[in-house]
């Protein structure tokens, strides 16, 4: 990464955005070399990266063979407007997160109880408040399902976090960026300001 001020390689930060990033991006290459990228949702075991799709179709014969992709976790913060620091020049005008970008190999799962994991953590990121029988290869009603469904793991090999929060600007402008931030008062603002806040400890 270039900006090495705003690298993170907390393994906190991986699982912070892989509990709340609702849709990930999917990078592939397709036969022809063309850059192809696929939002989805996606759950994550530790390090491993699951998420569904058909068994047929341009994504699934790509990962069939274990393609190598990249695979990317952003989570937004507050857009930063210029005139809060520079009341004409438009270059100050940023936006904040946090994010992870994962690589490795992904192959199509094919045994059932670890789709049927895979599926499970999918419903307990995406559905917390359960109220469904909980997916289980060993519970008939799930068995024809989980024969016809594609579930896909990334096994993540190495990945790199990104924090931008204004580190790398000085303390007076940050100190103007959350008085700012906490009058504004949009819903994410609060959580920006106490991002940057934790740069000035």
């Amino acid at each position: 990464m270039r900006r090495q001020e705003l690298a993170c390689d907390d393994p906190a930060l991986f699982r912070e955005a892989a509990d709340r990033c609702e849709v990930g991006c999917l990078g592939l290459v397709t036969a022809d070399g063309t850059p192809r990228v696929v939002p989805l949702n996606f759950a994550a075991l530790d390090t491993t990266i699951y998420f569904h799709g058909a068994l047929a179709g341009e994504k699934h014969d790509l990962l069939r063979g274990g393609a190598r992709v990249s695979f990317l976790m952003a989570l937004p913060y507050s857009l930063i407007p210029s005139y809060w620091t520079a009341p004409q020049h438009a270059c100050p005008a940023t936006h904040y997160f946090k994010s992870v970008d994962a690589r490795g190999p992904c192959t199509v799962v094919e045994d059932l109880a670890e789709k049927a994991r895979a599926l499970q953590a999918l419903m307990l990121k995406y559905q917390p408040e359960g109220r469904h029988r909980p997916i289980d290869a060993d519970d008939p009603i799930y068995l024809k399902p989980l024969r016809g469904v594609g579930v896909f793991r990334l096994a993540v090999e190495s990945w790199t976090g990104k924090v931008k929060f204004g580190v790398n600007e000085p303390e007076r402008i940050r100190r103007v960026l959350i008085a700012g931030l906490r009058e504004r008062g949009r819903p994410l603002d609060l959580a920006t300001a106490l991002e940057i806040e934790r740069t000035l400890d």
